[in-house]
């Protein structure tokens, strides 16, 4: 709908119309009166993308996701990269669903919206190629890395994460711990158990691999917990283990319920660590749930700074956020 076909049925100039649109205090009451019916009646909406782009400039930044604001915990790279916008950017949220004809499409309308960059965000850390070398803005990529090295990545540091869960279990005197661990073949999976593992080795104790299960089966967004039975049945062993790490706080709660069916107390009998620090789980779960956070927040707030930067500060190539131990009441010191 156009100001000039607004101006034909009202019998009215364009510039009246686009002065009754944009507000104009100067226009009559009378005219605006006039005006505004045939506005509402053509459903016109204001072509703010048209005007940037005239401009020359957009202070609308893209964020685009495969199936990231599926996940609870993630939203949170969303409200990290709003919080970094500052006042007069807007946000331009889309979401692929992992369709890629649907994510070249995503990227023409960025394009058409002259946006001034775009963050990239995964449902989980893997690594992803996107094929926009002729984009023309700053392409971030959040929770996830380019394969092929050519945009700033920016992901959490998941081994650091599982050398925080081993390394507190460990200071506090437990040496035969379980492992009920995510899907294999997953960068998480992979990269936590080796911070295990090199939490062990610092710590000069041997890591018992017939006490690490896996929690979960199936493909990734399609995924089977087998937590609760792979826990009982390490919790049912004669020699039980005294702490189990958990992949993530979901799997946490399955652990939970196969230590009650027990009979088991946590943490007195068996202490358990997470892995997110999604509060819904780890706050309310009793005992509160020790665990690592997921640093979803700071990476959608550093994203959104690195869409800012210039050339000349030498952007990382690959950026590892910090993932904190978030200490709790699950686990207990050994005497």
């Amino acid at each position: 709908m156009t100001l000039r076909l607004i101006a034909e049925k009202a019998g009215v100039s364009v510039k009246t119309v686009s002065r009754v649109v944009n507000g104009d205090p100067a226009v009559a009451a009378k005219t605006r009166e006039h005006v505004l019916p045939f506005i509402e009646a053509l459903d016109y909406v204001p072509n703010s993308a048209a005007r940037q782009m005239r401009g020359g400039s957009s202070t609308i930044l893209g964020l685009m996701t495969d199936a990231v604001a599926t996940t609870p915990y993630s939203v949170d790279i969303v409200r990290g990269a709003q919080a970094e916008l500052g006042a007069g950017r807007q946000l331009m949220i889309v979401s692929s669903d992992g369709d890629p004809a649907r994510e070249a499409s995503l990227w023409r309308m960025f394009q058409a919206h002259r946006v001034s960059g775009v963050v990239y965000a995964a449902m989980y850390h893997r690594a992803h190629v996107i094929d926009q070398q002729s984009f023309g803005s700053p392409i971030i990529l959040a929770n996830c890395y380019a394969a092929d090295g050519v945009q700033p990545s920016i992901i959490p540091d998941d081994e650091a994460g599982g050398y925080a869960q081993a390394r507190h279990l460990l200071a506090r005197g437990h040496r035969r711990i379980a492992c009920v661990t995510l899907i294999p073949g997953i960068e998480a999976t992979r990269l936590r158990a080796a911070g295990i593992r090199r939490a062990f080795r610092e710590a000069g104790v041997t890591f018992d691999e017939s006490l690490e299960q896996r929690g979960m089966t199936g493909e990734v967004g399609h995924e089977v917990m087998a937590a609760f039975s792979v826990a009982r049945e390490l919790l049912a062993r004669k020699n039980r283990p005294t702490a189990i790490i958990c992949g993530n706080d979901q799997v946490a709660i399955q652990v939970y319920a196969a230590a009650a069916s027990l009979g088991l107390a946590i943490p007195q009998d068996v202490s358990v660590i997470g892995f997110d620090d999604l509060k819904l789980i780890s706050e309310t779960l009793c005992p509160a749930l020790t665990t690592v956070a997921l640093p979803y927040f700071d990476i959608g707030r550093l994203a959104v700074r690195l869409t800012r930067a210039t050339a000349e500060e030498g952007l990382a190539r690959l950026t590892r956020v910090d993932c904190p131990l978030v200490e709790r009441d699950s686990c207990r010191a050994l005497n």
